[in-house]
């Protein structure tokens, strides 16, 4: 029997932690030299429950983020590592949470491409790196595996593993939970622009937040709201149309959208398919069940979009992940994580 692939099958010892579902840590930029070898290297300590999957990228400094392939390949094993059913509500998701190390370089932001805000984004900088022989960081798997260890001591410590807590608790108010490209602010922009940057490390959680009001809403504000899905003086957020993001209840109104990911692996490996498509369906796959590297649980989390006081949607635009920008009349539309939005379609 031959020897199993790291990179593309990660095994788990069976002495490893309590049994359950590990979180995952995906290696982004590491070249042929040291990528493997860092993964195994992770996903063999007995000592940690995460497991690691790396693909190589370009062996040039100045280009490693160059072509979209290995990152393609790389959300494509994030999609097969956690190819299984999707758990009941008492159960953690496999992977339990994800978190993305990578070299920062030109061309990195082609990573949220794939990955989107689905994950955790943590860079791996060595600063007093000497450059010995003109060799970068990258290529020592000494020098490597040190970040590595560091990322994960990083990623469950504070302010990340606060963030899960929040994210766990999934609020009412809770600004991150938002469907990005349907929640409007300001000045055209939608907040996915904000997610998008704080993944490329230009804005921090609080930058994310500014500005965007939360108000508690009575029962007569939100009538047919409270009616559908029961309570009342929830707090909730209100985009710059005035429509009210209220959080239904999980699986409420509208059903489950999400891609299968064997569906997703089938169609990344049709040879006439786009490298932008893949990247669509990649994309679209996790952001439907993880946000900034919490799982979004149990499946057919969504937001109901409403406007107050019974005011009824006339032929509202929104914009949905498999359909376009659509029409929606009626009292509410349903928008799930990945945006995609059901509700009264009107031509």
């Amino acid at each position: 029997m031959g020897k199993r692939n790291k990179s593309t099958q990660p095994g788990r010892s069976q002495n490893r932690g309590s049994p359950g579902p590990s979180p995952l840590l995906v290696i982004a930029g590491l070249p042929e030299t040291t990528a493997q070898a860092a993964a195994a290297t992770i996903d063999n300590d007995d000592t940690i429950k995460w497991r690691a999957i790396a693909v190589p990228f370009s062996n040039g400094n100045d280009r490693i983020y160059a072509k979209d392939r290995a990152i393609l390949d790389l959300g494509i094993q994030v999609c097969s590592f956690a190819m299984k059913a999707r758990p009941g509500a008492d159960k953690v998701p496999t992977p339990s949470r994800i978190v993305v190390a990578y070299v920062p370089a030109p061309q990195s932001e082609r990573l949220w491409h794939v990955f989107g805000h689905a994950v955790w984004p943590l860079r791996l900088e060595h600063p007093d790196w000497s450059w010995p022989k003109g060799m970068h960081w990258r290529h020592n798997i000494e020098t490597v595996t040190q970040l590595l260890r560091h990322a994960i001591d990083t990623a469950d410590a504070e302010p990340a593993r606060d963030l899960r807590l929040r994210l766990e608790a999934r609020r009412t108010d809770d600004v991150l939970l938002l469907p990005g490209r349907n929640f409007h602010l300001d000045g055209q922009e939608q907040l996915i622009g904000r997610f998008r940057a704080f993944m490329e490390n230009q804005l921090g959680i609080a930058q994310i937040e500014e500005g965007i009001i939360i108000e508690k809403f009575c029962y007569e504000r939100l009538k047919a709201f409270y009616k559908r899905v029961g309570g009342r003086g929830k707090s909730f957020a209100i985009d710059a149309r005035g429509i009210v993001f209220a959080k239904s209840n999980v699986g409420q109104d509208g059903g489950v959208h999400e891609i299968e990911y064997e569906a997703t692996i089938k169609a990344c490996a049709e040879p006439d398919e786009t490298l932008e498509v893949r990247s669509m369906l990649l994309n679209h796959t996790l952001e439907s069940r993880y946000r900034f590297g919490t799982p979004l649980t149990p499946a057919g989390f969504q937001h109901d979009a409403q406007f107050e006081d019974g005011r009824l949607f006339d032929r509202q635009v929104f914009s949905c992940r498999t359909k376009g920008n659509i029409n929606i009349s009626g009292d509410h539309t349903n928008i799930f994580p990945s945006d995609v939005v059901t509700g009264n379609i009107v031509k």
